[in-house]
């Protein structure tokens, strides 16, 4: 009687012999596909059967595949190289090799790719593996060989053999032989361009940039309509900060292949980051006339209109954007945006009404400040509301909108409340702290300003904006005039071109009667922000180091530029009859 215990065995035996000319080992078992260097192809299916099969080949196969799907690799290394052997097949030799390094066991990955090469020995991907085993042997000649190999049998496939070893020399230590091993490659083959752009990748990863610029400007010459080496080039000189040679070469480049995009785009960047927005939306122009409605094109065109205040430019290419079906929700936004500056709060409440996805919530924010505006303050907060609770990992930012509007529309108490409200649904929290504080200086409450201000610094005592608005209030609005500048030098310390900080510190040196060290302060600080309350500052500081014409200068240009400024407003009017000029 047949012993049913075996009958799954026995039937999966049958299957596998009747099956065998068609069975696709690698569709079921590929077990070191992440330990392959890149380029190296994983197994298709066995174009036959293998050769003589016998019971030992078979139990040989099957035990190789159980082994896989277990997870055993090395046991599946056994039994495949074994397979191998006995069908003296390259795919079985294949499977072994790869098990092998899923075993991390190299002796036994060499064994099966020297196998499998003399079974198979034009395979470019055995190739490549036995180039992997040699460098994990520290067998550079042996690599180099192997390496050698791939870039022949690659150029014979019509592909790049080159860039497909640059993968695997990137995993050579040290650095120092990735070179040696690519500059011998790259020495079999010196007019190949290939070659040389390879080794300029292989360079910069080492971070050899030398090395690497040297490799990329002879990939040019030897092929000067290549892109991707110029792009290379480019990105490797804004890398070690040679931004002006950067730019001459994506210059040269646009200028010569006007059509060519991936550079202009590059260039377009290179100059937004350089602040040139005009130029910049010129270069982008140009690839819009080539494709009229690549979205991110469009987006591109609209933000820097937006950027250099051109509204109506910045209108036509968001409506454009959106009519192209892509990037709506952003489309959308930004339109409403633009019908809000514009002045047609009605357009923006119809675009606005549009939005969805990351946006949504901003653009319900909008909504519900126009029409808080628009004097129906009792509905945006509800639509603020209803926002919290769909939405309350928004909610600390709603709040604070909130916050902002009541405060607007001098609401202040109401403002405070929604403040402490917002801080036992969020205590802790940094910005409402930041924000109840600056309300409650505006209400004449220092105390309050300080409890807030000092709750954040306990916790995070590097916090430069509260330091900042601690120091300068208790400069401004006591006397307490040592304690404001440990405050303001902590935090200019952490961001020391910030014009706001630098204001504070002139700002209290003054009133410490330090006033020629006030006045370069707040002469950097005019020049890098120059804003009303900064000018009030300036100007005094001018005044009483006898300089009053200067200070005049100052407070009219200021006001010439904010009319509505308070402080301003304040300190002409406290020396307006004290001024020599005639007329006044």
């Amino acid at each position: 009687m047949m012993n049913l215990r075996h009958f799954p065995l026995l039937l999966s035996l049958a299957a596998l012999a009747g099956s065998v000319a068609a069975y696709g080992l690698s569709d079921s078992v590929n077990p070191a596909d992440n330990a392959m260097p890149a380029g190296a192809e994983s197994v298709g299916p066995l174009d036959r059967a293998p050769a003589g099969l016998t019971a030992d080949l078979v139990y040989n196969l099957l035990v190789g595949e159980i082994a896989s799907q277990r997870g055993e690799p090395w046991m599946a290394f056994a039994h495949y190289l074994r397979a191998a052997e006995l069908a003296s097949d390259p795919g079985l030799a294949e499977l072994a090799t790869r098990s092998a390094l899923a075993a991390n066991d190299i002796g036994a990955a060499d064994q099966a790719v020297r196998l499998w090469l003399r079974l198979a020995p034009e395979a470019l991907s055995a190739h490549l593996i036995a180039a992997h085993v040699a460098v994990l042997w520290g067998e550079q000649e042996r690599a180099l060989a192997h390496l050698q190999q791939v870039v022949r049998l690659a150029g014979l496939a019509g592909q790049e053999g080159f860039l497909q070893v640059v993968g695997l020399i990137a995993t050579i230590e040290p650095l120092l032989h990735r070179m040696e091993l690519m500059r011998a490659l790259v020495a079999e083959d010196p007019e190949n361009p290939s070659a040389h752009y390879a080794l300029a990748m292989v360079a910069a990863d080492a971070r050899d940039y030398t090395a690497a610029i040297a490799a990329v400007r002879r990939t040019i010459e030897l092929d000067p309509d290549w892109d991707r080496p110029r792009t290379l080039l480019v990105r490797l000189l804004l890398g070690v900060g040679q931004r002006a040679e950067a730019r001459s070469e994506l210059e040269a480049f646009v200028h010569r292949m006007p059509d060519g995009d991936a550079m202009r785009m590059l260039y377009a960047q290179l100059l937004v980051e350089e602040r040139e927005f005009s130029d910049a939306r010129n270069v982008f122009e140009r690839m819009l006339q080539n494709a009229p409605k690549e979205p991110d094109v469009l987006f591109a065109i609209g933000i820097l209109s937006l950027q250099l205040e051109d509204l109506e430019a910045a209108r036509t290419y968001f409506e454009r954007l959106h009519a192209t079906g892509q990037r709506r929700d952003d489309a959308a936004f930004y339109l409403g945006q633009i019908e809000e500056s514009l002045g047609e709060p009605a357009k923006a409440l119809a675009w606005y009404g549009k939005v969805g996805g990351d946006n949504a919530v901003d653009a319900q924010m909008r909504i519900a400040r126009i029409h808080a505006l628009d004097g129906h303050l009792d509905e945006a907060r509800a639509i603020l509301r209803r926002l919290r609770d769909a939405a309350p990992e928004h909610s600390a930012p709603l709040f604070l909108t909130e916050a902002e509007l009541l405060r607007e529309q001098g609401e202040t108490e109401l403002a405070m409340a929604l403040l402490d409200e917002a801080l036992e649904a969020h205590p802790g929290d940094e910005e409402l702290l930041y924000t109840r504080a600056i309300h409650g200086v505006k209400q004449g409450r220092i105390d309050w300003l300080e409890r807030d201000l000092r709750a954040i610094l306990e916790a995070n005592p590097d916090h430069a904006d509260a330091l900042n608005a601690l120091g300068y209030t208790l400069a401004d609005q006591t006397d307490r005039f040592q304690e404001a500048y440990g405050y303001i030098e902590r935090a200019l310390a952490i961001r020391p071109d910030d014009p706001a900080f630098l204001d504070s510190m002139g700002w209290v040196l003054f009133r410490l009667g330090r006033y020629p060290e006030a006045l370069e302060y707040l002469q950097r600080a005019y020049e890098m922000m120059p804003d009303g309350e900064i000018a009030a500052h300036l100007g005094e500081t001018l005044w009483v180091l006898g300089r009053r014409d200067a200070a005049w200068r100052i407070w009219d240009e200021a006001i010439a530029a904010e009319p509505d400024n308070e402080v301003l407003l304040r300190v002409i009017d406290h020396f307006r009859h004290s001024r020599r000029t005639p007329g006044r």
